[in-house]
């Protein structure tokens, strides 16, 4: 029998204001994700091979423990497993069923968010999930990434298909599942700063407008790419001299996409995942009191924190940061 010490802990558990939301975010740990994302290393920090269900719940039972005193003031539980939640493989059903089981201590749950690819949302699958959870929304968080096809296939690798995803946002709006989507900032080794921010417009702008085609609710996870270590990608930033994205860009994104009208959260975190040079902390012009304000817009989506901070795009030859070191 596995002592205390032995038992599985989750990637990572934490809380958070999301959107005006208090959030418990869980990343179980789990097999490691199938697909072959060229930016990714979290993989690195799962199990090789399939997970025993009592395993699964016992991190369960643990994470719940952790804020047994706070379960009731949540309002919106977040999960993953650094691959798809939903995957049955990796996330049997059992342990679904288990998990929305003790979920139900959460009495001000409103919003239950899945990390999942879209291969995994499957009516009778998120059928289920609507009958177990009291939640008031069901929330499914893909990381589509970006609009541009050769981009996310081919230098990202992500296996999304365009026709494929476009068919899962039309399923989420018929069954009344709400989309929150990662955007990349800057996910191109060969992108300048102005390349990057309009690239991310872009994205934001396609989503939206399918979302709005098909009725499904949207919200934006805009994340400015580090480099992590380690990964393919990290290679080809490399080579190519690839400068991390700047902060005030994440603002500029922001500012230009406003009259959209979709909420969006600003991922500000390198997950201890880059070696301290590949992040938007590296530019002589980094201003923490810039991420201080994305932090308060990340709770209240109040625009006026931004303002100050919002500029017209300038020249890439300004934007100088220190070597990357990989």
């Amino acid at each position: 029998m596995q002592s205390k010490e032995q038992l599985l802990r989750p990637i990572y558990i934490g809380k958070r204001t999301f959107i005006g939301l208090k959030d418990l975010v869980i990343a179980f740990y789990a097999q490691k994700c199938p697909f072959q994302c060229s930016y990714c290393s979290l993989p690195t920090k799962s199990h090789p091979a399939p997970l025993p269900v009592n395993q699964i719940k016992q991190q369960i039972d643990w994470s719940f423990e952790q804020y047994a005193n706070e379960l009731s003031s949540f309002q919106q539980l977040s999960v993953g497993n650094e691959g798809s939640i939903l995957d049955r493989e990796r996330f049997p059903k059992e342990a679904m069923v288990y998990l929305l089981e003790q979920a139900q201590a959460m009495s001000s749950l409103k919003v239950l968010s899945l990390e999942t690819r879209p291969e995994y949302i499957l009516p009778a699958t998120m059928e289920e999930i609507f009958h177990l959870t009291h939640a008031d929304i069901v929330d499914v968080t893909i990381g589509f990434e970006t609009q541009d096809d050769h981009l996310r296939e081919v230098i990202l690798n992500k296996s999304i298909r365009r026709k494929n995803f476009e068919a899962k946002i039309k399923l989420l709006g018929e069954i009344g599942v709400r989309l929150t989507s990662y955007v990349l900032l800057k996910p191109g080794p060969t992108m300048t700063e102005g390349e990057g921010i309009k690239e991310a417009i872009l994205t934001i702008e396609y989503l939206a407008e399918v979302c709005q085609k098909f009725g499904t609710d949207l919200i934006i996870y805009l994340n400015p790419v580090y480099v992590a270590k380690g990964t393919p990608l990290a290679k080809a930033f490399s080579l190519h001299q690839y400068k991390p994205v700047r902060i005030q860009s994440v603002v500029q994104v922001i500012a230009e996409t406003r009259d959209l009208n979709v909420p969006i959260y600003t991922g500000l975190w390198s997950e201890n995942n880059t070696d301290g040079y590949g992040d938007y902390t590296v530019h002589k012009d980094y201003q923490p009191e810039i991420r201080n304000a994305l932090k308060q817009f990340n709770k209240t989506q109040n625009f006026d924190l931004l303002q100050p901070f919002a500029q017209l795009e300038l020249d890439d030859r300004q934007y100088q940061s220190l070597p990357i070191s990989l």
